[in-house]
Formats: structure tokens, sequence, C-alpha cells
């Protein structure tokens, strides 16, 4: 028997660590959904489906899930943009590449609260670099970044995508390393100019690549916390204009103590998400070679 139990001893400390920290909280989460949590006394009230319902009878659902999205399409559209335009450059033999690249993923391993209170400062209305610089261009300066409904979220769009851009720089730099060099070669000997070597070669080569990356944004957009909270100190504002549904559920958990409905919003949250990343690749799976 002791060959046949062996190798099972073995893996278990993976299936344990695996049921108790990861199978256990996605049901004990469930469960809470379903429940009206008393932290006082620990009381739970079965409720069934009450939360839920309440969950999409409250308008401010509707305009955190409005406010995730719109960043979702800012951020994913520009973030992608700037990251392909970043690692098509820095793979060309160019002088200083190497200091560039590690310049662009430096922000990536910079602490999240450090780089959002920098830009706190930097956006400052009165006194932040950016309306100073402005100024000295001759151009208006006198713009509310963080405190105008109009241009919070846009500003965290600019934030999240200097954080993160470089991640994805580097990852499709990876992509674009891995094409032959003899495609290139063949075009060039066929009379291709550069921007037909990216458009026919480059860009269907490393479509599996780009395909990744977008998944990934898409999903870390929908995760939106940790900008709008230290920017506007946990509060969404202004007028609820960054209130991201992480951020929601952070409030309704640890501000309001809704502990029951704030389960069901991070369960409703992750099936948007799952929807949305089967939506992907459903429509682009194929063509990245993942159907």
């Amino acid at each position: 028997m002791r060959p046949k139990i062996a190798p099972y001893l073995f893996i278990a400390p993976f299936f344990i660590m695996f049921i108790v920290f990861f199978v256990g909280p996605i049901f004990y989460g469930i469960w809470l959904s379903l429940n009206k949590v008393v932290l006082i006394g620990k009381k739970m009230d079965f409720v069934s489906i009450k939360n839920y319902a309440n969950l999409f009878s409250n308008p401010m659902f509707y305009q955190s899930l409005k406010v995730t999205m719109l960043f979702t399409l800012g951020h994913g559209s520009t973030h992608l943009l700037m990251a392909l335009g970043a690692a098509l450059i820095l793979n060309l033999k160019l002088k200083g590449r190497i200091f560039f690249r590690s310049a662009f993923f430096l922000p990536v391993i910079t602490s999240l609260v450090v780089a959002a209170l920098i830009w706190r400062l930097l956006l400052d209305s009165h006194l932040g670099l950016v309306n100073m610089g402005l100024r000295k261009l001759g151009l208006p300066g006198n713009y509310r970044w963080l405190d105008s409904p109009q241009l919070a979220l846009f500003s965290i769009i600019i934030i999240d995508n200097w954080r993160w851009f470089g991640f994805q720089m580097v990852i499709l730099l990876a992509g674009l390393q891995n094409i032959p060099a003899e495609l290139y070669e063949a075009a060039k000997i066929d009379g291709a100019n550069p921007f037909q070597i990216i458009w026919y070669i480059t860009l269907p080569l490393l479509f599996p690549v780009i395909f990744f990356c977008m998944v990934i944004i898409m999903i870390g957009s929908f995760q939106l916390f940790a900008e709008p909270f230290v920017l506007t100190q946990g509060q969404g504002g202004p007028a609820n204009s960054t209130l991201s549904v992480a951020l929601y559920l952070y409030q309704s958990a640890f501000q309001y103590f809704k502990i029951g409905y704030s389960a069901a919003l991070g369960y409703v949250l992750s099936i948007i998400i799952m929807g949305f990343a089967l939506f992907q690749m459903r429509v682009l799976g194929r063509r990245a070679g993942l159907r």
C-alpha cells in the first residue's frame, strides 16, 4: 500500500491549502451573500436573494458600474496602444533602449500608494507641477484635475496608464522577440515598407500576445480600487465620478458594515468579469488560436 499512498501524501498539503484558503472562502462568501450579517454578536439572518435584489435596485451600484465601464473602455484602449507603441520602438536596435525599457517598467514596481500620493501632489489645482507646466507653456493652467467630476476619472486613467503600461510592454516585447527575423528579411527583399511589415507580419503573429494583454487589462480595469481610494480618501468623489465597483464594495463592507450586501456585490462583479472574459474569448479567441 505504501507506493500507492505516497503520491497522495505528497500532494495532500497543496490540496488542503487550496480547499481551506480558496474553495472554502468561495462557498462561505456565497453563504454570506444570502444572509444579513450583524457584526456585533456575530449574528446572521438568512434573507435568501434579498441582498441581490437590493443591489440591483440601488442607483449607487449602477453609478459604480458606469464608472468602472468608462474606466475600462478608456484605460484599456489607450493602455494597450501605449504598450504596443513602446514595445515596437524599443524592439529596434536603438541606443539606450535598455535604459528606456527599465525606465518604463520602473513604475510597475513602485508602491501604488506612494505613486498615487505623488500624482496627487502633481495634479494639485493650485501648486501642482502639471498646471504650473501648462502655464509656463502659455496654456490654461487652472484645471481641477481631481476636484472636477469631468476630469477626475480622466486623471485616474492617465495615472493608471503611466503605472501599468510598462508591464504590458515587457510582455509584448517578449512576443516581438519570438517572431523569426527571417520573415522580416524576406519582406524587405520583396520591397515591403515598415508600415506593411508591421501590419502584415508583426501584428498577425503578435495577436495571441495582444489578446492575452487585452484580457488581463480588462480584468485589472474592472478591479480598479487603489487609485480612487488614495486620491479621494476612499470617497470616490467628486460626486461619485470615481466610485468604481471595487471601491463601492469596500465602502459597503467597511464603512457601512453591510457584509452580506458587499458579498453579493463581489460575486456580481466576478460574474461580470467572467462574462466579459468569455465574450473576448468568443469574439477574438479563434483569431488568437485559442478556439
